[in-house]
């Protein structure tokens, strides 16, 4: 009998070395998005923004001692809080799971340098990256480039769909996020591009990939929420306030919506949109 989201976590836990409540929240929300994904045990992995590396150890798991998982971010060993990237790798790479994993930071997987032989891997993986993206031309650019490498590919991210109240601050957080990019506030904040369901599910078919689950995935015990809220409420003011190119109507909508976003204790986490999807047609 295969053992409970709770009873792997907590050997995650103890072999990839993390600790404390949050982390545990994370890795259990990356546990059900791998079983939705249904990795294959001996499975070898190339994962597409890693950060801190909860999705990372969630698959080296699930693919055990005969798997291999590959990841990579674009992110530096210097980014990142409360843990930044080079500490999380090292201590991945000196845990447990070290043997079956390979971190690489500062990779641009769309460097025409970076490539591999076909068919090197048997899923793609890009697990709450896809809202970091640039545009909806890069994550086609990504679908496409990755096609030849795996027969699979496994998606998950934030569905900006709200569902119940609670959701909405979250939503409300990440979308004031997604139009500060637009005039290039800042590089240091995560949302750049904000991708409904049906974007991602045409860029997948645009790149020829045939769709074969997806699913809302409740993601109501992370924290994720109540992060992006903070983030806005401390640095956006200030940032929106000294934006010389932002007309100033939206400059007064933005730092409206900003005040309403009140307590981020109140706030629930938006749903996860997940999908795994098979290569169609031949490869080049």
């Amino acid at each position: 009998m295969q053992k409970t989201v709770e009873e792997r976590t907590k050997e995650i836990m103890h072999l990839a070395c993390f600790s404390g409540e949050i982390t545990r929240k994370r890795i259990e929300h990356r546990l059900r998005l791998v079983d939705f994904w249904n990795i294959y045990f001996g499975s070898r992995i190339l994962e597409i923004g890693c950060g801190q590396g909860e999705t990372t150890a969630a698959l080296a798991y699930a693919a055990g001692e005969n798997g291999f998982v590959y990841a990579v971010d674009l992110a530096n060993e210097n980014y990142g809080s409360p843990e930044n990237l080079g500490t999380a790798r090292e201590r991945l790479m000196s845990s447990h799971f070290g043997d079956r994993i390979n971190i690489d930071l500062g990779v641009n997987i769309l460097n025409p340098s970076f490539d591999f032989e076909p068919n090197s891997f048997g899923y793609v993986v890009l697990s709450h990256c896809l809202w970091y993206l640039s545009s909806q031309e890069e994550l086609r650019d990504i679908l496409f480039k990755v096609r030849k490498w795996a027969p699979r590919i496994c998606i998950a991210e934030w569905d900006p769909r709200v569902t119940t109240l609670g959701q909405y601050k979250h939503f409300m957080a990440a979308d004031i996020q997604a139009v500060c990019e637009s005039y290039h506030i800042s590089d240091h904040f995560n949302i750049k591009t904000m991708f409904y369901p049906h974007e991602i599910e045409n860029a997948l078919c645009a790149c020829g990939w045939d769709i074969t689950n997806s699913a809302d995935i409740d993601a109501y015990d992370v924290q994720d929420a109540l992060w992006e809220i903070d983030i806005v409420k401390d640095m956006f003011p200030r940032k929106i306030s000294e934006q010389k190119d932002m007309p100033p109507k939206l400059k007064r909508l933005l730092l409206s919506q900003i005040y309403t976003l009140g307590d981020a204790e109140a706030a629930e986490p938006l749903s996860v949109f997940a999908a795994a999807a098979e290569r169609t047609g031949e490869i080049v």
